[in-house]
């Protein structure tokens, strides 16, 4: 992740710990953090990122997609259970209607 005026900063990761580096005092953009907005622990990460810009050596206010994962919608879900429901047992509906008890008036 680059940043500044002229993409001369950086954030690498020292373990767990966002740092500022400068890339004209000895780092290269391969010393730099990646992100990839699947891995909850790197995203998880840059959300904590919220520095003082008063101070020096500040990290930048992050945007954009921090985590994205994929799964089924409440449509898809809700779907889903309705046919295994079915399929474990077979419904009629008229009889379901009419119930155990039925009269027949004449």
């Amino acid at each position: 992740m680059t940043f500044g005026a002229n993409n001369d900063k950086g954030i690498r990761l020292d373990g767990f710990s966002p740092k500022v580096v400068d890339l004209n005092n000895g780092f290269s953009k391969d010393d730099l953090w990646v992100h990839d907005e699947k891995d909850i622990y790197k995203a998880q990460i840059l959300v904590r990122i919220f520095d003082d810009p008063k101070i020096e050596g500040h990290l930048p206010r992050p945007f954009g997609v921090f985590y994205e994962t994929d799964r089924p919608c409440y449509e898809d879900v809700m779907t889903s259970q309705i046919e295994q429901a079915k399929a474990k047992k077979a419904a009629d509906l008229n009889k379901l209607l009419r119930g155990n008890e039925v009269w027949t008036i004449q």
